[in-house]
């Protein structure tokens, strides 16, 4: 198994652990795929990932059909292995191409340089979690009602989902979702809301809890970048290894 393929596993896992307690979630998956459905009007809350499943094609068309008959809007991601044969199966059943997401890998070995240092708390109890969802909910500008029914919940101690808020002078400014899996541990939801960007503390954050992880034994990183988000990450030594097409379905 290539290390895309691997890596593919892995974020099935972990939207598993992300979205395994959100009240009436509806998850189909096999090794290589999985369709979250929390019934949410926007496509943020709504997800497909498609790796290299044997049966790939039928899970998109059954997922996609699922995802009509609910009236949901849809984000697909697909992994370079499948994207190519399912473009013409995403247009016939009418989604639209949204370009593509880097899937980036700190690996081993590789130096990250520390940030100054500042105040990391894990975001554990229904006060912290509600603030790590603030500051999520203002930098994805996602509605903050849909974020506590999709996202909050499943910020527990035993979730396997791990949160992280930085504080600055101004409080609460930055937070980041850790899933670790093994040796690798999958970096999601990287948030800081606008008044607080260009401060350099996304970037504290993040190096101060990639050193915690490595410390815990931690080997490898991986995460799905945006184009505003790669540079960050490209700085700290991500590299990207594959894009993934993304693809969305409206309601």
């Amino acid at each position: 198994m290539d290390e895309t393929n691997e890596l593919i596993r892995l974020c099935v896992r972990a939207l598993v652990a992300q979205m395994g307690d959100v009240p009436g979630v509806e998850m189909h998956m096999t090794r290589d795929c999985i369709l979250g459905l929390t019934g949410e009007p926007s496509a943020d809350f709504n997800m497909l990932t498609l790796g290299p499943d044997p049966d790939v094609e039928g899970f998109f068309t059954r997922s996609v059909a699922r995802a009509k008959t609910r009236g949901l809007p849809l984000q697909v991601m697909m992994s370079p292995h499948v994207a190519d044969d399912l473009a013409p199966v995403a247009m016939r059943l009418g989604l639209r191409a949204v370009g593509t997401s880097p899937l980036m890998v700190l690996r081993a070995g590789t130096a990250v340089r520390p940030s100054r240092p500042v105040k990391v708390t894990r975001a554990l109890g229904a006060e912290l979690v509600g603030i790590a969802g603030d500051l999520a909910a203002v930098a994805f500008d996602v509605p903050r009602d849909a974020f506590a029914r999709c996202i909050d919940v499943g910020i527990t101690a035993t979730a396997g989902v791990e949160t992280y808020i930085a504080w600055g002078d101004a409080g609460p400014m930055s937070a980041v979702t850790v899933t670790p899996t093994g040796n690798t541990a999958g970096i999601s939801l990287m948030a800081t809301p606008p008044e607080h960007q260009r401060k350099g503390m996304g970037r504290a954050l993040l190096t101060q809890v990639i050193a915690d992880y490595r410390r815990r034994g931690v080997e490898r990183f991986h995460l799905g970048a945006t184009e505003a988000g790669r540079p960050l990450y490209a700085s700290l030594g991500f590299e990207p290894i594959a894009e993934l097409s993304a693809w969305l379905l409206e309601s």
